[in-house]
C-alpha cells in the first residue's frame, strides 16, 4: 500500500535583485519528481550536497510549499491544503533534523518539550502525560531522571535520541529523517540507526531517510532514489545498490565510498566538470556535461525515469542506459 506519493513535484526559490527587489531568476531545487513510498518501508534519498534531497523531503511533508505538482498522503491530496486542513496530516508526518542541538529549544527542559507536543495534539489525557513521557524516554534509550535537564546538558547522540522521542510523541506514521546521523561519531551513528530500525519494526513506522552516505542508506533503507540537480536519476532496491546500479552518476557515488583496504580499489569512476548551476538547468539531461557516455541526444532531450526490464522496482533516467551504452 502506497502511503506517500509525489507526482511531478517542483520546488523553485525566487531570487530577487535590483532597486525594486524584483524576481530576476529562480533556483530550480526540485524538478518534476515522481516517487512512491509504501507503508512500513524505509525509502532513501541520496546525492551530493545541494542536489535537492532535503528540499524534496521538506516539500513532501509540507514543511515547504511546492511550486507545482501533486503530493498525496494516504490517498488524500495535501498539495494545496491550508494550515487548518493540513494540521491532522502534520501530526502524522514528523521530522528528525540533522543538527539535534539546533532543532531543540534550548530554553525548554526534556519534560517541557515532550509534554508540549502531547498536550497540543491531545495524544493522551492530561493525567497520563507524565507516564507517556517516561515511556518515550525508555523507548529511545534514555533514563527517566533526565526530564528536568536542558539540551545543552546532553551529548550529540543523546540529543538526537531526544529529537527522535519528540518526533514519536505525537504517534506519527511517517518520519522524515534528514541526515539524522551525519553530525554524530561513527560509533554513535550505529546506535542511533539501530534505535530507528527497532522503532520502525515495533511501531510500524515509514521512514523517508535522507543522506549523502550510501553505506548508511544501504544498511537502513529498503529502496533508494539517487538525486542529481533536483532530478531523480535512479531508483533501486537498497540490497542491489552496490552491484546493480546503472546510471553513471550512481556508479560514481559508489566509487567514492572509502574502503577498508586501498589495495582492493579498482579503477575509479572520476567525474569531470562541475555541477551546473540550479539557476540555469541544462536543456537536456542535467548530467550530460559530466557524463562519459553522453552524446548529442543527451544534450538536447531530457530523459524520463523508466522501468528497467530486470523488474524489482529498478528505474533509471538516462539515454545511455536506455540505448544499452552503459
Amino acid at each position: 500500500m502506497t502511503l506517500l506519493r509525489a507526482r511531478q513535484v517542483v520546488k523553485h526559490f525566487p531570487k530577487h535583485g535590483g532597486f525594486l527587489g524584483r524576481e530576476i531568476a529562480r533556483v530550480h531545487a526540485v524538478n518534476g519528481v515522481d516517487l512512491e513510498v509504501a507503508k512500513g518501508e524505509s525509502f532513501g534519498l541520496v546525492g551530493e550536497s545541494g542536489c535537492g534531497k532535503s528540499t524534496l523531503g521538506k516539500v513532501l511533508v509540507r514543511l515547504l510549499e511546492p511550486t507545482s505538482g501533486r503530493i498525496e498522503f494516504d490517498g488524500k491530496d495535501i498539495s494545496t491544503l491550508n494550515y487548518a486542513a493540513l494540521r491532522p496530516f502534520k501530526r502524522r508526518m514528523q521530522i528528525v533534523f540533522q543538527d539535534p542541538y539546533a532543532s531543540l529549544n534550548p530554553r525548554m527542559t526534556v519534560e517541557g518539550m515532550l509534554g508540549e507536543a502531547l498536550r497540543f495534539h491531545q495524544i493522551v489525557p492530561p493525567a497520563q502525560v507524565s507516564a507517556r513521557i517516561d515511556d518515550l524516554l525508555e523507548r529511545c534509550g534514555l533514563r527517566k531522571d533526565i526530564r528536568r535537564k536542558y539540551p545543552h546538558e546532553f551529548s550529540g547522540g543523546q540529543r538526537q535520541r531526544l529529537g527522535i522521542a519528540r518526533a514519536l510523541s505525537v504517534e506519527p506514521e511517517v518520519v522524515l529523517a534528514d541526515e539524522p546521523v551525519s553530525a554524530l561519531d561513527v560509533s554513535v551513528q550505529a546506535q542511533v540507526l539501530n534505535l530507528m530500525s527497532d522503532l520502525k519494526e515495533s511501531l510500524g513506522l515509514t521512514f523517508l531517510f535522507i543522506s549523502h552516505d550510501l553505506k548508511v542508506v544501504q544498511h537502513f533503507c529498503d529502496r533508494v532514489a539517487v538525486m542529481y540537480l533536483g532530478f531523480i536519476v535512479e531508483e533501486v532496491l537498497a540490497e542491489h545498490l552496490d552491484r546493480d546500479v546503472r546510471h553513471p552518476y550512481s556508479k560514481a557515488l559508489l566509487a567514492a565510498i572509502p574502503i577498508d583496504d586501498p589495495r582492493d580499489r579498482g579503477a575509479a569512476d572520476v567525474l569531470e566538470g562541475d555541477v551546473p548551476s540550479p539557476l540555469d538547468i541544462p536543456r537536456g539531461c542535467a548530467f550530460a556535461g559530466r557524463c562519459p557516455l553522453a552524446n548529442e541526444r543527451c544534450t538536447q532531450e531530457r530523459p524520463e525515469l523508466l522501468q528497467l526490464g530486470n523488474g524489482a522496482g529498478h528505474r533509471v533516467a538516462g539515454h545511455a542506459v536506455e540505448e544499452g551504452r552503459d
